[in-house]
């Protein structure tokens, strides 16, 4: 029976080193200790997002007529840079035919002109009627109307023919293309698309308990595939999607290590925030009777000190119990430290 009773014993204690005394004879422990602190926490939720362009848009003809050129995947294009070129041999030759209509109207312009002045001259002397005067001055007034119709149709021919070769809005790269040389083109047809690979943000979609406490040019905490950063909140969309019932926010940060198309996840609030005692998430020992903290003591021995944790960051927890602002918690080594063990303290790595 004594026996059965040293073993469950035994198996209490190895299941539970934290409640086994140090011995006098025990050498210090190295550790390495953090300051409880008395900070503002929030706590969150991390949500998954994805690195995009700032800049990406799809490319369309604005005429119609067959591809002459146009770039490649991959190519990189500056800004009003050439993506595609379009046959323009008809709107060429209509703008020819429309410069053409113009020298004879502004011809007729100056003769009734110089006829209106004449006609003038000589009613005033009254040798002419004034039906002729009224007649010249009639035609000059609506040659000069027709010289400016057929300018503004000069105008939008020229336009149009420019319109024939396709030009960058922004510089970027060639990600997409939807028509080869050799076809043709409608007005509205897409071309390529094309992404500004340098101006990235990372798109993610919140949840509606989380809407209220994200606010334009907050600052969340990233992870990413090369560590953590902090972004700031560029905008928050304030209409949720009507099925999924998500907010969209775009936040800026600054890695160029991260490509368009990274996966990351953001670190967003879903409570204000509060005032609390908190100590690093690698100071807290769970064990199957609680969770607890070590504390150094005025002797410079281990304080084993029971709390209940509450809300938390990504680095630290708040404590509830009986830690105080600056009181000095073991945050390495504390995983084989024993109550009353001596300690002592390094700031390098603890194994």
């Amino acid at each position: 029976m004594m026996n059965i009773i040293t073993y469950v014993l035994l198996l209490l204690l190895i299941s539970n080193p934290s409640l086994v005394l140090a011995r006098e004879d025990m050498p210090a422990a190295i550790v390495q200790v953090e300051e409880a602190i008395n900070i503002d926490i929030a706590p969150v939720v991390w949500v998954t997002g994805t690195v995009i362009g700032r800049f990406d848009s799809k490319i369309a003809a604005e005429v119609e007529g067959t591809l002459k050129t146009v770039l490649e995947i991959g190519d990189r294009i500056e800004s009003d840079g050439v993506i595609a070129k379009i046959d323009s041999t008809k709107y060429l030759l209509a703008l020819n035919q429309i410069q053409t209509e113009v020298k004879p109207i502004e011809t007729m312009v100056d003769f009734f002109q110089r006829e209106t002045k004449r006609l003038e001259i000589l009613a005033k002397k009254n040798n002419t009627a004034k039906n002729k005067l009224d007649q010249a001055q009639t035609s000059r007034d609506e040659l000069i109307a027709k010289v400016e119709i057929v300018k503004a149709e000069l105008a939008v021919a020229r336009d149009t023919l420019q319109r024939t070769t396709v030009r960058a809005p922004f510089s970027g790269v060639v990600i997409e293309r939807f028509k080869s040389s050799g076809e043709r083109v409608n007005v509205g047809d897409q071309i390529i698309r094309i992404m500004d690979t340098q101006r990235v943000e990372i798109q993610a979609r919140i949840q509606q308990e989380s809407f209220p406490h994200v606010q334009k040019t907050d600052q969340l905490k990233i992870k990413g595939p090369t560590g953590e950063i902090i972004g700031d909140v560029r905008t928050v969309i304030p209409v949720g999607d009507d099925v999924s019932r998500l907010y969209e926010i775009r936040i800026e940060f600054d890695n160029n290590n991260w490509p368009a198309g990274t996966a990351v996840e953001i670190a967003i609030p879903i409570k204000n925030k509060q005032n609390v005692i908190a100590v690093s998430r690698d100071a807290l020992v769970i064990r199957q009777t609680g969770i607890f903290v070590y504390r150094l003591s005025i002797e410079d021995k281990a304080e084993l000190v029971p709390i209940t944790i509450g809300i938390s960051n990504s680095s630290h927890v708040q404590v509830i119990g009986n830690i105080k602002e600056n009181d000095k918690i073991v945050v390495r080594g504390n995983e084989r430290l024993r109550p009353g063990q001596a300690i002592k303290i390094v700031s390098g790595s603890v194994r």
